[in-house]
């Protein structure tokens, strides 16, 4: 693979899909050292990629904008390694070798982003960054608990990936009477659509740099397959995620516990971007057949 001239990092997906790419852009960096390299993320990623690289300069955003003109490769791009991991879907764009595309989901298959992303650096005769984790927590910080602090995230990108909030009560209402302080963490979307529990604290960060805080001094986290989840990982902040209609072996977090309740009819969807389990009651079955006390015993056992 030629040495290119500057690297472009780009991504397009939310919190846990770009959390999921990150190590894919510092195996690419570590794999060229010394060349330029740029970002183009959401402003609110942006930070997880500043001690990487820089924003991209006007006449490169000019070129990324271009690629969907059909006029060709643009010239600005010459040379520029574009390097998007992504999910099912490649951009339409010309197929050019400086544009490298990484499939994060195979349809039909429960592989999960990270090992896919590995395939496809290795086939570019990348090296995978093993130590990707303790690079994130050199520059992002790791767990340091201050308390007895437990996080939990009633939210999901989807709905229907979600414990309903009754559970989420009473698991507050176990964890208060053990000593702890349950908090309640929402976000934009889960304020947007009303969630909220009837009684408890509530935390909402006003960006992803205040999440971190948060996340970094908790005791650990409860939560359904959501972005956030994954950014606890990251910092290694134990906890315990609640899967249903997703497969946990590809999209669980990393170093957290996984609880399900074991239904045979899931997992049943790989991707989450849309409608499924249309002959499923809501809650789904396999969310709301985890009990309170099974998720309470996870929890413990990483207290104790």
């Amino acid at each position: 693979m030629k040495t290119p001239d500057k690297i472009v990092l780009e991504h397009a997906g939310a919190l846990g899909d770009f959390l999921l790419s990150w190590p894919v852009f510092l195996s690419v960096l570590r794999h060229f050292p010394g060349v330029p390299a740029h970002f183009a993320v959401r402003p609110s990623l942006a930070r997880f990629l500043s001690p990487l690289a820089s924003p991209c300069p006007p006449d490169i955003r000019r070129g990324l904008d271009a690629r969907f003109h059909d006029n060709g490769w643009p010239a600005a791009l010459n040379n520029v390694l574009v390097v998007r991991p992504g999910l099912t879907t490649r951009p339409d764009v010309t197929d050019t070798p400086d544009f490298f595309f990484l499939h994060g989901v195979v349809p039909g298959r429960w592989d999960s982003p990270g090992d896919l992303y590995r395939q496809g650096l290795a086939r570019r005769g990348i090296a995978f960054a093993e130590d990707w984790r303790e690079s994130f927590q050199t520059f992002f910080g790791g767990s340091e608990p201050t308390g007895g602090t437990v996080l939990l995230f009633p939210g999901a990108g989807h709905s229907d990936k979600c414990w309903p909030m009754d559970r989420f009560e009473a698991l507050a209402g176990i964890l208060s009477n053990n000593g702890c302080r349950p908090v309640f963490v929402l976000g934009p979307v889960e304020i947007e659509r009303g969630v909220a529990p009837s009684v408890g604290e509530i935390l909402s960060p006003a960006n992803l740099e205040a999440l971190s805080q948060a996340l970094c001094t908790a005791r650990c986290v409860v939560g359904p397959d959501c972005g956030p989840l994954h950014l606890a990982g990251m910092h290694g902040v134990p906890g315990v995620a609640m899967f249903g209609p997703t497969s946990p072996g590809q999209w669980g977090p990393d170093g957290l516990a996984v609880v399900t309740a074991g239904l045979p009819c899931s997992p049943c969807t790989g991707m989450t971007s849309g409608e499924f389990a249309g002959d499923c009651l809501r809650p789904l079955p396999c969310l709301s057949g985890i009990t309170v006390e099974a998720v309470w015993e996870r929890v413990r056992g990483l207290l104790s």
